[in-house]
């Protein structure tokens, strides 16, 4: 089990390697094309953020060195005013970090007492930045609560509508668990990619750059050794590129492993109750568990090594400007006591960016990955779609027409092989023939589900393919084996293909097949609510539901996959009557393993390994002494055998 857990997820993990780097960030950066004004106002705060935080090491560099080091050394009151006013004066003109330092040259100092008042003004000064910056960090965090929760919603609603019209053919190549894993934990990990990765990331590509300016202002020869190790932190980047992706997308194929295997799991629980699988499923279940858990491990150990690395390498960095920053201060005196305090606090800062830019890196391959799993289902193309032009039919009449009808789900495995058959309207049909002939596989391309291989299939004398999909299917009714209910009452099951059917519709219909007395004998009637997949009902009762459900829609092609196959004799005998009366005028297709079932349709056809064998009536075929005796006579002999 484990083997092929491991070899599923190696070939997920193939299809999966589909988009670059580039594409992946241009499609994502798409998202927030739908929600422009939202995501300029958080750009423009995250701008202003930027901005605003980075001045205050300017104004600590001009107390230390205007109020706090020249009075703590000077000898009288004239040198701190002095060298204050000289300093201010002098170095507006001169240097680009002048707007900060000619703000606040009003607060030039004449006498001592004028020192303590300018220091308080300073220190208030301060302390509004402090709280200008606390309302900057709150209506951000608003800001990109609300951006970010917008495009969760959008990508889950755009992943759940591009579902309802995928083609057949995906849902029967994709384990549904794997579906709702995408819609679930992958829609999760890409939102805190939105939310926490990019719109983060951008604000400390602004605050690197704007430091990075501020350093060069004030010593290019620090700020120079300063990022000497930015090519080293490339170099690390770039090593570990391939390897955390690679961790975090085996995270999000184990976590879809384990999904499905729930869903499936608690789908069967009653077969799993009946053939005693506890412990097996148990032990299915701690293996893919188990997968999970080493997937996650070694994801957080390639994080775990990766970050410490650039936080070391950032430390030199650091380390760097404090060697060299202290000895211009005291040999050298080429650097004032606040200059370098200004210059430590930007080096800092401006590793702070790098620092959480790499953090966010674990985030950005975990949001890649899942993104390049939602963009597969967004990006795929539906194998069964309307033409350019299609036809709009204002009424089917029910005429169907098989012209050399091949049909493969799989290359070189024919199913079908030169089907020619006509359905009159307002005609029914039976298919029989044994399990696996091809009998289903007619009716769903019929619906299309899927679409011929070759040959031509019309309904009314049109190619299926030009009529209009929606109106299509609307005009046709299934009423297959396997039914499914949805959560809800019965009557908004009876509904669910004609929404505005009314009461007296639904309770002629539910009269005419019988299905009345049962529905009244529930709890609350026709308001029962019958759980998910009609849990509350017995199979009979479910499908009795289904047979009235496509009947209330009023199709004008019905189609009945052993409809009563798990019913008692007597309800399959009320049911046979309904039947009877809802396919007159209607153009139908009986699929039926009791062919005592079938004796009055119009056409009895017989298929075998996925061709036509015989065609006819009941009498007819009986004559033939064909397959369709055969099939007959066995289920006689087994009957009068029970």
């Amino acid at each position: 089990m484990g083997h092929l857990m491991r070899y599923m997820a190696r070939e997920e993990e193939k299809r999966d390697k589909k988009y670059s780097d580039c594409a992946l960030f241009k499609k994502i950066l798409g998202i927030f094309s739908y929600y422009k004004t939202e995501a300029i106002s958080v750009l423009t705060v995250v701008v202003l953020f930027s901005l605003f935080t980075t001045t205050l090491p300017i104004l600590m560099q001009q107390i230390i060195d205007y109020f706090i080091k020249p009075y703590t050394d000077a000898s009288s009151l004239e040198f701190i005013l002095s060298g204050f006013r000289n300093t201010f004066v002098s170095n507006y003109n001169a240097s680009n970090i002048g707007i900060l330092t000619k703000s606040i040259s009003f607060m030039i100092p004449t006498s001592k007492n004028e020192i303590t008042n300018s220091l308080l003004i300073v220190g208030a000064m301060y302390l509004l930045f402090i709280f200008v910056n606390f309302i900057l960090i709150l209506v951000r965090t608003i800001f990109f609560a609300k951006l970010g929760q917008k495009m969760i919603y959008r990508i889950r609603s755009d992943l759940f509508t591009k579902l309802q019209y995928l083609s057949f053919d995906y849902f029967t190549d994709t384990e549904s668990g794997r579906t709702i894993s995408k819609l679930t934990n992958d829609v999760d990990a890409l939102g805190e990619l939105l939310t926490t990765g990019i719109i983060d990331i951008f604000a400390d590509f602004i605050s690197l750059v704007w430091i990075l300016v501020l350093m060069f202002i004030l010593d290019i020869n620090m700020t120079l050794l300063a990022i000497t190790v930015i090519p080293l932190l490339i170099i690390i980047a770039f090593f570990f590129q391939k390897r955390v992706r690679s961790a975090y997308r085996r995270t999000r194929v184990a976590i879809a492993q384990v999904t499905s295997n729930l869903q499936e799991t608690i789908s069967g629980v009653k077969v799993t109750k009946a053939l005693s699988r506890e412990e097996r499923n148990i032990q299915n279940f701690k293996n893919l568990n188990k997968e999970n858990y080493s997937a996650n491990v070694q994801a957080a150990g390639v994080s775990s090594l990766f970050m410490p690395i650039i936080q070391l390498i950032a430390a030199l960095g650091s380390t760097i400007v404090i060697i060299f920053g202290g000895y211009s201060v005291i040999s050298l005196g080429t650097l004032t006591y606040g200059k370098l305090y200004a210059f430590l606090e930007y080096s800092n800062r401006f590793f702070m960016p790098v620092i959480s830019l790499f953090t966010f890196y674990t985030i950005i391959q975990s949001g890649f990955a899942s993104a390049e799993r939602i963009f597969e289902i967004l990006d795929e193309d539906p194998s069964v779609k309307n033409s350019a032009k299609p036809f709009f039919p204002k009424k089917i009449k029910g005429l169907i027409e098989l012209e050399s009808v091949h049909f493969r789900y799989q290359p070189k495995v024919p199913v079908l092989k030169n089907i020619n058959l006509t359905i009159e309207p307002g005609k029914s049909i039976a298919l029989v023939g044994q399990t696996g002939a091809g009998k289903t596989t007619i009716t769903k391309l019929l619906s299309r589900y899927y679409d011929v291989t070759e040959g031509e299939l019309s309904i009314d004398g049109i190619n299926i393919k030009e009529i209009d999909l929606e109106t299509l299917r609307r005009n046709i009714a299934v009423v297959p084996q396997d039914v499914y209910l949805f959560s809800g009452s019965v009557k908004d099951n009876l509904k669910f293909g004609k929404k505005d059917a009314t009461d007296d519709e639904i309770y002629e219909v539910c009269l005419m097949l019988g299905l009345h007395d049962y529905i009244l004998k529930l709890p609350e009637g026709y308001d029962t609510d019958v759980k998910e997949g009609g849990s509350r009902l017995s199979l009979g009762q479910r499908q009795l539901i289904s047979l009235a459900r496509a009947v209330i829609a009023n199709p004008s092609i019905l189609i009945l996959d052993e409809c009563s196959s798990s019913v008692d004799p007597i309800t399959e005998s009320l049911i046979q009557k309904g039947i009877n009366l809802m396919l007159r005028e209607r153009t139908s297709i009986i699929i039926a393993h009791r062919l005592s079932t079938i004796k009055t349709a119009s056409q009895i056809v017989v298929i075998d390994d996925g061709e036509i064998v015989e065609i006819g009536s009941h009498k007819e075929l009986l004559k033939k002494k064909g397959k369709y005796r055969d099939l007959y006579q066995t289920q006689l002999t087994s009957n009068l055998v029970k």
